[in-house]
Formats: C-alpha cells, sequence, structure tokens
C-alpha cells in the first residue's frame, strides 16, 4: 500500500509538473495569438492606406490627362487661328485707306 500511495504521490507530481508546462506554453499561445492579431490589424491597415493611395495615384493621373486634352485643345485653337490670320487678306479699300494715312503722316512730319 505504501509503494501505491507513493506511485499516486509521484503520478500527482509529475502531473503537476505537466500541468505547469502546459500553462506556460498556453500563456505563450495567447501571446503569440494577441501578436498574429496586432498584425493582421497591421496589415489590413496598410492595404487600406495602399488602396488609398492607389486611389489617389489614378485621380492624379486622370487630372493629369485632362490637362494634356486641354492644353493641346488650345494649342490646336492656336494653330487654327493662326492658319486663318496667315489666309486672311485685307480688302482693296483698307490697303488704300493705309497708304493715303501714311502719306498723310508723312505731309504732316515734313
Amino acid at each position: 500500500m505504501l509503494s501505491a500511495c507513493n506511485a499516486a504521490a509521484d503520478e500527482l507530481k509529475a502531473s503537476r509538473i505537466l500541468i505547469d508546462a502546459l500553462e506556460i506554453e498556453n500563456a505563450a499561445l495567447q501571446v503569440r495569438l494577441e501578436t498574429e492579431r496586432r498584425a493582421n490589424a497591421l496589415l489590413n491597415e496598410l492595404n487600406e492606406t495602399r488602396r488609398a493611395e492607389t486611389e489617389a495615384l489614378r485621380a492624379t493621373v486622370a487630372a493629369k490627362n485632362e490637362t494634356i486634352a486641354a492644353k493641346d485643345a488650345a494649342l490646336a485653337a492656336q494653330d487654327k487661328l493662326i492658319d486663318q490670320l496667315k489666309t486672311k487678306k485685307r480688302s482693296v479699300w483698307s490697303r488704300i485707306g493705309d497708304i493715303l494715312l501714311g502719306v498723310g503722316v508723312a505731309a504732316i512730319i515734313k
């Protein structure tokens, strides 16, 4: 009977050691779980930040493209106006008026 009690006491002692080891392991797993949760939260925040940055870059590119299109349209309008001014001829009466004005100014200056 004494040996049975000693065996039971040894088993109880071993059980307590195993229980302590399991509690330590459980605490370590809890810490790891919390660390993983924080890391996951940070990764989600990073992902959202990158999405917002990507959307902002898309908007910037769209605005740049609109600006380029507006500049191209303005240049095309200027080219068209230049072509119109190159081909526009003044009337004969307008030219005669300029000549007479020049003669009048020359007469006044002399």
